[in-house]
């Protein structure tokens, strides 16, 4: 067995439970701020002499309007976390991790999630709760889901729902009608047609 195998066994042996004692103002629910896992790890991982490297493979940034009509930066990150020992032994994990903010604050949000929850899936920190089963979780189901599906008159294929850039879906009936009954693809290949249709009579008109 590795050393830092062997760190991170005892590293679990000696983290207790961090419990969700913070409370999210705005929706209502408790949670476990990185601070408190820092605070937790940092003289755990001293003692079994781990430490830590970030590498980002992966960054994403949209737009979103709030409600309120201002806008906020939302912020995926994809973040692969090396932990050390020190012989130089290793184990990596990688984990996502996602931020939103109406400043410059929403790509440190994602990372704070993402170096959270890579600490709590490598060494089961409890939270001396009963962890949510997600397969227990009720999806209540969309509109454009329940309704029939709807094809193009062109191609035949079902048309998928749209989300548009402000973060709506749009359902296939409603694509279909703003597109005249046809899906994007086919949309996009008849407005090419037709404008190539146009440049071609321009021409021969010029040529008369």
């Amino acid at each position: 067995m590795a050393q830092i195998h062997e760190a991170i066994c005892a590293a679990m042996g000696r983290t207790g439970a961090i419990g969700k004692d913070k409370k999210n103002q705005q929706q209502g629910f408790k949670y476990r701020g990185v601070d408190d896992v820092m605070n937790a790890l940092q003289p755990v991982f001293a003692e079994f002499m781990i430490f830590c490297t970030p590498r980002v493979i992966e960054i994403k940034r949209e737009e979103r309007q709030t409600k309120n009509g201002g806008a906020m930066t939302y912020t995926v990150v994809t973040v692969e976390y090396t932990f050390y020992a020190a012989d130089g032994s290793s184990v990596s994990c990688v984990v996502c991790g996602e931020g939103m903010d109406s400043a410059d604050k929403s790509t440190s949000k994602a990372m704070s999630i993402a170096f959270k929850y890579a600490c709590f899936q490598l060494l089961c920190i409890p939270t001396e709760e009963t962890a949510p089963d997600p397969d227990r979780e009720y999806h209540e189901k969309l509109p454009h889901e329940t309704e029939p599906p709807v094809t193009c008159t062109k191609c035949g294929k079902a048309i998928a729902p749209v989300k548009g850039k402000d973060g709506t879906v749009k359902a296939p009936k409603d694509v279909a009608e703003q597109l005249g009954g046809l899906c994007p693809d086919c949309w996009r290949a008849a407005k090419s047609e037709a404008a190539q249709a146009a440049v071609e009579a321009a021409r021969e008109t010029a040529q008369a």
